[in-house]
């Protein structure tokens, strides 16, 4: 028995609304970065990781050398990512690389500490699954309130092209990384 022409009308308005629910549904999403990092979090490093924020990368003494127009900065550090759990959050160390073309001369010296803000969830899975961070591949800022996913706070320029790689040593690189749960309270 073929089907009337009206409940064939009707099946297909049906459908069209189904699919358009959908869609304006889709479109009204909770924004879950926000939700997760909407509070200040003291950490056991002596730094806060700030709302709107995963985490932080910190390098206190790196080195910082100049030959001729070339300009290189090395050193090892610590970032601190937020976690899921209530009052943990977690500490991998890390080496870091950074490189431009502002050199003028033949130099080496101590830099000032490098700071930096995590504002990517991408980002902060990166690192916490042990892979390589390269500054080419994400939006990099020293403003704050930028969109960026990493936000220099002090020891370097948005000039500097960089690689954060999670471990001590080679052996990180092959055995994995071993990240160290800390504890860390809201603000």
């Amino acid at each position: 028995m073929p089907i009337p022409i009206s409940v064939r009308l009707c099946l297909a308005t049906l459908l069209i609304l189904a699919i358009g629910a959908t869609a304006s549904h889709a479109d009204t999403a909770w924004n879950t970065d926000a939700i997760a990092t909407r509070m200040n979090i003291a950490t056991s490093a002596g730094h806060d990781i700030p709302s709107g924020a995963f985490g932080f990368v910190v390098i206190n003494r790196p080195r910082e050398v100049t030959l001729l127009q070339l300009r290189g900065v090395a050193g090892s550090g610590q970032v601190v990512l937020r976690t899921d759990e209530k009052g943990m959050c977690l500490t991998l160390p890390i080496r870091f690389v950074a490189g431009d073309f502002g050199g003028d001369s033949i130099t080496g010296h101590l830099a000032e500490p490098i700071h930096m803000v995590i504002k990517s969830r991408d980002v902060a899975r990166t690192l916490a699954k042990g892979r390589d961070v390269v500054s080419d591949s994400y939006s990099v800022s020293n403003q704050i309130h930028s969109d960026a996913d990493i936000v220099l706070q002090s020891g370097l320029e948005e000039t500097f092209g960089f690689v954060i790689n999670p471990g001590r040593n080679i052996l990180g690189d092959i055995f994995g990384v071993w990240a160290d749960r800390t504890p860390c309270h809201r603000l």
